[in-house]
């Protein structure tokens, strides 16, 4: 489960600095709801993706009747945490609401992009 765990602080650590380079560029443009949106979705983002190799770990080594219970609660609580920014943006005037959505996108478009490099510059991927 350590491959996991690096997977996690490589994409994650990706995702929030890109969040943080962008949300800089887009407060220094003049949209400070964006940038909280931004960086509102990536941090939820982030806690999604760990809580998935938490999910992916207890799944593979735990009990089968109570993992089944368990992964059906942790599905739930991904969806939650996937549904909190975005109820926080639409509720709160100063967070946006199309950046929140971007920000918790934010971790699936870094590992996508980081597929598509290795695959440019011939290297096997991480996750294959």
């Amino acid at each position: 489960m350590e491959a996991v765990k690096d997977l996690q602080r490589r994409y994650c650590g990706q995702a929030l600095t890109a969040a943080i380079v962008i949300g800089l560029g887009i407060y220094l443009a003049g949209w400070p709801a964006a940038t909280r949106g931004l960086l509102l979705g990536s941090v939820f983002s982030t806690f999604n993706f760990a809580l998935l190799g938490k999910a992916l770990s207890q799944k593979l080594a735990g009990d089968h009747r109570r993992g089944t219970f368990f992964s059906v609660a942790l599905q739930l609580g991904r969806y939650a945490l996937w549904a909190a920014p975005v109820i926080l943006a639409v509720k709160l005037p100063a967070v946006d609401l199309p950046a929140t959505v971007a920000g918790v996108f934010m971790v699936p478009v870094c590992i996508i992009l980081d597929s598509v490099f290795n695959l440019v510059r011939g290297k096997k991927s991480p996750l294959i």
